[in-house]
């Protein structure tokens, strides 16, 4: 589990790196964005104007892929457009922040810090 300063510090981290996030095409991410009328741009900004170190769920955690994709994944809880969303980013070695997950939560997240 990642401290306070931690969380922080990536946040600032990939809030300067905004022009690099990109979304994964995954069903459950595409279908949320449709169900909830956003684009994945309107969902971007408000990740990068709303998420806090107390929306921290777990993380960093190294990639779990049978061959691992280099960078840290983090987990993080928010509301967005009234649903609460479950997101998970991989920050990679080229700077790209991949959006792994932005769907709607299938079950109650954990905050540690709220």
């Amino acid at each position: 589990m990642a401290d306070i300063e931690e969380i922080k510090s990536i946040l600032k981290s990939i809030r300067k790196r905004r022009n690099k996030w990109r979304m994964s095409n995954r069903s459950k991410n595409i279908a949320t964005l449709r169900y909830l009328g956003i684009t994945d741009e309107v969902a971007f900004d408000s990740i990068y104007n709303q998420l806090r170190y107390y929306d921290y769920v777990r993380g960093p955690e190294p990639d779990n892929h049978p061959k691992p994709i280099p960078g840290d994944i983090w987990i993080f809880g928010l509301v967005i457009s009234d649903e609460e969303c479950y997101l998970k980013f991989q920050d990679k070695p080229s700077g790209i922040v991949m959006w792994i997950s932005i769907h709607k939560a299938i079950r109650p997240l954990s905050f540690p810090y709220k």
